[in-house]
Order: structure tokens, then sequence, then C-alpha cells
């Protein structure tokens, strides 16, 4: 793992477990995750016990059973860009809706509204309702609001990402401004690493102004591409990166220093967890299966699932041991297909 790449997901549990001093609100469900990422790892026999030790590789038949629900992420989970499709990826599918699981697609995805997402997904096999779609983009509704009330108008904003993003701004009553302007408020929205020097250059010089908000709508930090012929996986990093950069480099005379204020929407951050759990019945024994630790895994344990790493996409097999040192984050299993 890059040392950027630590820095940042180091960052993110930093802010969450703050928020349980400076949130009373969220202190309960937060600091019950934090305990259980602490206490409660997998013996070799596969039961829970208070000593770390070592997660245990294992199918998804052989524990099946122990889960009501199944959290799964998108991107360098299931499939990547285009139809690719990861091996053994349907298999987990088909046999978790034939077994009658409640599946939900969680994703930091917000290249578009959940609809299309649920609808890309189901035409890669994986027949996602948008019901079961939860995305990091469908939050930015709640925050809008949050930033209204306190007196913000929030109409336009400096946007870098793909073009299908400019629709979860405009389901929120945003408008982005051109690349070459700049929005009424100090504003900018990052929702994938597609910037130039050009845009680059622009984005900060909004966010150095007095007051300015860097919209953090994907917090994935670094992701895998699709394999290559001899299976080989290369990472990049995205959009969590980008924003981590913008933010470092917001900070100047013109705002003592202080940078801007930075808002992260999707995991591993509580809010999109709390509406994972409220899709699903009371009670449901939950499991996330996802390829990063920083978002996936830490995410999972904020929320009191379980989860489950999938090695050798976004954590390499031979950095897997020293990733998981850097973070203080391991999963309760290693799924392989």
């Amino acid at each position: 793992m890059q040392q950027f790449e630590t820095e940042i997901y180091l960052r993110y549990k930093q802010i969450i477990q703050d928020s349980v001093i400076l949130d009373p609100g969220v202190q309960r469900t937060i600091g019950e995750g934090i305990h259980a990422m602490s206490c409660s790892h997998s013996r070799e026999d596969g039961n829970p016990s208070s000593s770390v030790s070592k997660p245990r590789s294992v199918t998804l038949p052989e524990i099946i059973d122990r889960y009501d629900a199944f959290c799964f992420d998108g991107y360098g989970t299931l499939y990547n860009r285009g139809s690719f499709v990861y091996p053994g990826a349907m298999e987990w599918f088909q046999s978790l809706r034939r077994a009658g699981k409640h599946l939900r697609l969680v994703t930091n995805a917000a290249s578009d509204v959940d609809e299309v997402l649920a609808r890309d997904a189901d035409k890669r096999g994986f027949d996602f309702s948008t019901e079961e779609t939860i995305s990091s983009g469908s939050l930015l509704k709640d925050l809008v609001a949050e930033l209204r009330g306190h007196g913000h108008e929030l109409c336009e904003v400096y946007y870098i990402g793909r073009e299908t993003g400019k629709n979860v701004l405009a389901k929120c009553g945003i408008t982005a401004v051109p690349m070459d302007a700049e929005p009424a408020e100090p504003i900018v929205a990052i929702s994938s690493a597609k910037n130039t020097p050009e845009t680059y250059a622009q984005a900060v010089k909004i966010l150095q102004k007095p007051g300015a908000i860097l919209l953090v709508l994907n917090s994935d930090a670094w992701a895998p591409k699709i394999p290559d012929e001899n299976g080989v996986t290369v990472r990049e990093p995205v959009s969590g990166a980008l924003s981590e950069r913008l933010r470092r480099d917001s900070a100047c005379d013109a705002n003592g220093g202080e940078g801007c204020t930075t808002y992260y929407l999707g995991k591993p951050f509580p809010q999109i967890w709390e509406r994972v759990k409220a899709s699903l019945p009371a009670g449901s024994r939950v499991l996330m299966i996802g390829d990063t630790l920083g978002t996936d895994v830490y995410g999972a344990k904020i929320a009191g699932f379980d989860s489950a790493l999938v090695v050798g996409r976004n954590v390499p097999a031979n950095e897997l041991e020293a990733d998981e040192a850097a973070l203080g984050i391991r999963p309760d299993w290693y799924l392989v297909p």
C-alpha cells in the first residue's frame, strides 16, 4: 500500500473515532463498531475470539448459514469497468439468491443515481434492484439539506468527475459550473479522478477561498484495474486520493492555513451503514464482502457487521499483512472464490 494511501485511510479512521467524542448521537453505534474491530477476530476454528488471530480463508458455502444478509462492494469485488466480472462472483451472487438471503450493493460509486447503478450491475448479471442499491452519491441529498440549513445556498459547485455524475448533483438541485468558471459559493465536488492540470488548479483556487467546502462523493483512495492477460492487477489512485491532494493544497494564507472544510460520503463513514441497516430486517446477521481494508472492512466494523476481504485485488496478497498492521484493520474472514 502506498504511504499516501495509508495516510488517507488512517485519516478516515481518526475522523470517525473523533466523532464518537464530538457527536453523542453516533457514539453508541460507532463505539460498538470500534470495540468489535478490536476484539472480534476469528480463531482457526471460525469461532469469535477475544485474542487477535489471523482470519481463516473460507469459501462462501462454508459461512453462508451464519448470515441472513450479505452486502457487496461493486467495483473490485463483483465486477470492474465495462462488462468484466471477477471469477466466482456470479456464483456467489446466484447461490445467495437461491438461498433467499437479503442482498445489498453498497458502493462508493457516485457516477450516477442508484437506479442507473442498479441497471449497470444488472447488465453484468447481478440483478440488484434500486431498493437493494445504496451508493455514496445517494447520501448527498441529506448532506445538502444540512448545509442549506446552515445558510449555504448550494445551487452550484465546481465538479470533477464523470459526466453522468452530474445526475447525482441534479437530483439535489445543484448545477455544475463550466470548468473554467467559479461557483457562487466556493464549493468543489469530487466523484472520480477525472481531473486535468487545468481543472486541478481551478479547484485549488476555489478551495483556497475563506469558507470553502470540498464534497467528496466517493471516498475510495485507490482502486484496482481489470487484471491484464497475465492476471496481474494494477492499482491506481482515484477520487479519495485526488480529494486529499486538494484538501492539503487548499491551506493558504487567505484561510489562515486551515484549508477547506471537507465532507466525506460513503464507506467507511457511518451514514451509509445507517442507510443499509434501515433497509434490512431488524436483528439481521450481516456480512460485508469487499476488497478494501480502509473502506469495506473498517466500515463494516463501524456498522457492527462482520466482514470478508477478497484478497489480491485492492489488497495484494504479498502486502496483506503489512497493510493490516499499518491500518490496524483486519476482516473476520478472507473469502476465496
